[in-house]
């Protein structure tokens, strides 16, 4: 009896000590995998540091399996120029789901996205997004016949800027200032007048902080006028009193050159004029906004109709000269050097041979791609595949061209007159000068397979110009369309 005792005693002490072996080298398992998910939930938060270093609108939501674990990184607004980040590891030990969890705030102290407030980061379904709301423009006009036509609008800060470019009396507003809190509700809070002795208004539109920049399209004999609003091409408008600077751009002086586009960044802004007898693309220095300074210019041979800044670069879109026997001279995207802003220079360029027209219409840069619209290429005939709307690569600008990622072509519905890039989403606004347009919604993750998920009709469309400008806050976009009798339409438009 003693020796079977001590025989069980044995057993499970022996039994209790493999045990223990056992549950300690399960144990030392589990914390490796644990350290090691740690380490890669703080590298995909480093990742998104690096992202945002580059350009805040690469900051979104992403997703990846390494061996056993599955990692998520989720992306959601916490301000207009902020982001919450959340890096989760996820994997199974011992029957059991583990999970990680890191989470970090990013903020755009660079200014990389300067005053874009369009949430890059998608939600809700995008493959079927609703018009949730339409504002008639004609019912802001004095008279229920008046033409009243969007150049241009500019969303920023839970604010919705709309600048005219043509209206049908003197007495009408040119600019109108809608409180967005409420995205589903715009509601009108200031109208004005620029320029109360003639029915132009604006080209183009940039808000930043406190200010508004326009692109004044006016085109009187600037040979005869005085420093005032028939002849400054920039004009600056202070949004808590409305005062307004005007600067007419020196040594133009015949009725071209109208302001026809304009970018503001950190102080400068950079404007573009229909095509002059002098240099149609501008720096201009408004740190001091009563006493604007030009520092440099550049002379294109034609209008630009977009500007977009990033980095010591100064991307243009603008017509191509088609009987230039040169490659340069062909060109529909000039891509300058401004590094010094006094002596901007040709850095690269692109051009698209074929078919009909397909001047340089709209940009987007974002990261190291660039996004490049262009006026319908075929205008009569059958349709072709001609490309309308290209991702194109910045990686190397020095190299004097900009090679082609990946194209779409709409078949000569219409121009590619704005665009607007979110994560792995284009979106396309269509128009032409007598046929309408529409919103095209185009998947981009795989540039190489561009996808159309959407088509969204316009108001007022048929017969008219169809969409002229587009702007987003958050994950509401705001659509202008002009009709055949040049009437102008609002349209809200966001997913649920």
């Amino acid at each position: 009896m003693e020796i079977l005792l001590a025989m069980t005693v044995a057993v499970f002490v022996l039994a209790g000590a493999v045990l223990v072996a056992f549950g300690g080298q399960s144990l030392d398992i589990g914390t490796a995998q644990n350290s090691e998910a740690l380490v890669l939930a703080k590298e995909m938060i480093a990742d998104r540091q690096a992202a945002a270093a580059d350009d805040f609108r690469l900051v979104n939501s992403t997703g990846t399996q390494t061996g056993i674990f599955t990692q998520k990184t989720e992306v959601s607004t916490h301000s207009f120029f902020t982001k919450k980040i959340t890096a989760s590891v996820d994997w199974d030990f011992a029957g059991r789901r583990q999970k990680v969890t890191l989470q970090t705030l990013i903020s755009d102290w660079r200014g990389t996205a300067g005053n874009d407030t369009c949430d890059s980061n998608l939600s809700g379904d995008w493959k079927n997004p609703q018009v949730e709301k339409v504002i008639d423009f004609s019912d802001f006009a004095e008279s229920a016949s008046s033409t009243y036509a969007i150049g241009d609008i500019d969303a920023y800060k839970n604010k919705l800027y709309v600048a005219m470019e043509k209206t049908g009396t003197k007495n009408d507003a040119t600019f109108f200032v809608f409180n967005i809190e409420n995205p589903l509700l715009p509601a009108l809070s200031d109208k004005i007048d620029n320029a109360p002795t003639t029915i132009d208004g604006f080209g183009s539109l940039a808000v930043n902080k406190d200010y508004a920049y326009f692109a004044n399209n006016h085109n009187s004999n600037f040979s005869t006028c005085l420093q005032n609003y028939n002849c400054a091409q920039l004009q600056i408008m202070d949004l808590n009193s409305f005062a307004i600077t005007n600067f007419k751009v020196p040594n133009i002086f015949d009725k071209s050159g109208q302001g026809n586009s304009i970018f503001y960044r950190n102080g400068y802004v950079y404007l573009g004029l229909a095509k002059a007898n002098g240099p149609e693309f501008n720096i201009i220095n408004v740190n001091d906004i009563n006493n604007p300074v030009i520092v440099g210019s550049f002379e294109i041979g034609a209008g630009i109709n977009d500007i977009y800044v990033k980095g010591n670069y100064a991307y243009l879109a603008h017509p191509a000269d088609l009987t230039s026997p040169s490659e340069s001279g062909r060109e529909q995207l000039t891509v300058l050097n401004i590094t010094d802003p006094a002596n901007p220079y040709r850095a690269g360029g692109f051009y698209q041979e074929g078919g009909m027209g397909g001047h340089g219409k709209s940009l987007r840069v974002i990261g190291n791609q660039i996004y490049f619209g262009r006026t319908t290429s075929h205008i009569s005939g059958s349709p072709d595949e001609i490309g309308d709307f290209f991702i194109l690569s910045g990686d190397d600008i020095s190299t004097g061209s900009v090679p082609i990622l990946g194209r779409q072509s709409f078949s000569r519905v219409g121009s590619a007159n704005r665009l607007i890039i979110r994560n792995n989403l284009a979106f396309v606004l269509l128009g032409t000068e007598n046929s309408g347009g529409d919103l095209r919604i185009l998947n981009i993750a795989d540039p190489d397979n561009i996808i159309e998920e959407k088509i969204i009709g316009l108001p007022g469309e048929v017969g008219g110009r169809g969409g002229v400008a587009m702007d987003c806050e958050g994950n509401y976009l705001y659509v202008a369309s002009v009709d055949g009798q040049g009437k102008s339409y609002l349209s809200v438009i966001t997913a649920k």
